[in-house]
């Protein structure tokens, strides 16, 4: 990429019970974007029938941790699944309008963030604190009633871009 364009980078975390990714970064002239995924989310045991929600507030909940050029304004995209699976068998996940929370001050405080209830369907715009940024995803998982049994997974994809301002 030439000096001035925006720079992309896409963290695709397998699984809401999620695969282990590393964290990634990419460099391009004098701006960097690190997004470092902080925490799985983590439904535990389910039972047939019983929908489980993890919500953004919840230590199971999912949480990014991006770094970058401080002041710099972002956007963030995400790609979420409609289902989990576990070989042949899928089981519905639901993110809500509301599933989505950012911090962008130093000390990130995950029970009450400056920036809540959004709406991780759409692009999600705003800078990067001095620290950088902590991002927390929670949804919803509905097992039918006779959901067969299994570890269950799918991918939240994840894509961060400076915008330039």
């Amino acid at each position: 990429m030439k000096a001035g364009r925006s720079t992309s980078r896409t963290l695709i975390i397998r699984g809401l019970a999620l695969l282990v990714v590393s964290g990634c970064t990419v460099t391009i002239s004098a701006q960097t974007l690190s997004v470092t995924r902080v925490n799985d989310m983590n439904f535990g045991s389910m039972f047939p029938g019983v929908p489980k929600e993890i919500d953004k507030a919840s230590a199971d909940a999912i949480e990014f941790q991006i770094t970058g050029t401080a002041g710099a304004e972002i956007t963030l995209d995400f790609t979420l699944p409609e289902y989990m699976s576990a070989g042949l068998y899928n089981m519905q996940v639901l993110f809500y309008q509301t599933a989505c929370a950012i911090d962008t001050n130093a000390t990130p405080d995950q029970a009450n963030p400056p920036f809540d209830d959004l709406n991780p369907w759409q692009t999600l715009t705003y800078r990067l604190g001095s620290t950088g940024m902590t991002v927390w995803l929670g949804c919803k998982a509905i097992p039918r009633l006779k959901q067969q049994s299994g570890g269950y997974t799918g991918d939240v994809v994840l894509t961060v871009d400076y915008t330039g301002n």
